[in-house]
């Protein structure tokens, strides 16, 4: 009796050791069942992005030559061009793979250039000034622009509520001032006392471009003209925007024949207003399937003679 339900026993044991073993491997054949769907997921995702990413330069291309073909044939810069249009849900190809394009290019020239503060190396007060005043007008501490101002210049002299080495040595991740001219107006972040709240207030206000520029009057917003030409009232600036919205200003003499520019002094329109521009952002998104490849640039406008696309000054993909 005692030697029966000792072979029972066993026999339980086995099945459930039996039973055991069966549900380890199916739990290992599901774990690398998974891991496998993961991996050829990753690879077909990965295959996509770089398939997309062969759209990026054509589509960056396509924007270069519609800058080129529109101050070819004009010397003005206004938002009624086509480089103005963009593109939306663009086919790139005709086999199925669903490839999409989508663009758009921006006139840096109608925003304040933040390297205008420092020309070669020494600070320019006048553009300081209108700094200074855009702050104001978008409700940020006008003393920021000082730190500003030390992070331009070619020297480690520290100015009345400026900001140099020593203020950013001492950081949990220290680093030094730049003292040379800004690639992209991103580089605002590392200033002492540009948080996330203040680049977000900002940002669509402002550019870095490797050449100091005019206001450009015919896609400037109304903030950045008030920084520029304090005389002139919120209403006012409304009323110009609205004015060359109607009618592009195709030379400096247009401008100052508006009625809100009466009041101007010529000397200060002459030297920070213009009515072109030869600086362009473009953002580009290359869809193809689930996945999405994008791409930010600077363009340099073409030169004078047209004889050339505008050239790249930097690019970002993400």
């Amino acid at each position: 009796m005692a030697a029966e339900r000792m072979r029972s026993h066993q026999r339980g044991a086995a099945i459930i050791t039996a039973l055991l073993v069966v549900m380890l491997a199916a739990t290992i054949a599901t774990y690398l069942l998974m891991q496998q769907s993961h991996a050829l997921t990753r690879t077909a995702r990965t295959t996509d992005r770089a398939q997309a990413a062969l759209y990026t330069q054509p589509t960056l291309d396509w924007a270069r030559a519609i800058l080129f073909e529109t101050q070819k044939n004009a010397s003005y810069v206004h938002p009624k061009q086509a480089w103005a249009q963009g593109i939306n849900a663009l086919p790139l190809d005709d086999a199925g793979g669903g490839t999409l394009a989508s663009g758009v290019i921006r006139d840096e020239g109608g925003k304040f250039n933040i390297n205008n503060m420092v020309v070669d190396g020494v600070k320019s007060p006048a553009d300081v000034e209108v700094f200074q005043r855009l702050l104001k007008v978008l409700k940020i501490d006008a003393d920021l622009a000082p730190a500003v101002v030390d992070w331009l210049d070619k020297d480690n002299d520290l100015t009345a509520n400026g900001a140099e080495d020593s203020a950013y040595l001492s950081l949990p991740e220290p680093y030094r001032s730049a003292n040379r001219p800004m690639l992209q107006a991103s580089e605002l972040a590392r200033v002492r006392g540009f948080d996330a709240a203040t680049l977000r207030r900002l940002m669509p206000y402002i550019t870095a471009l490797p050449a100091r520029t005019k206001l450009n009057m015919n896609t400037a917003l109304p903030e950045v003209i008030r920084a520029y030409f304090p005389d002139i009232s919120e209403t006012g600036a409304v009323a110009l925007v609205r004015a060359r919205d109607d009618v592009p200003f195709k030379d400096i003499a247009a401008v100052k024949k508006q009625n809100e520019m009466k009041g101007i002094p010529q000397t200060s329109v002459d030297q920070f207003a213009g009515v072109s521009s030869g600086f362009f952002s473009v953002s580009i998104a290359i869809t193809r399937d689930a996945t999405q490849v994008r791409q930010n640039a600077l363009l340099k406008s073409a030169d004078p003679a047209g004889s050339r696309w505008p050239s790249i000054i930097w690019v970002n993909s993400f």
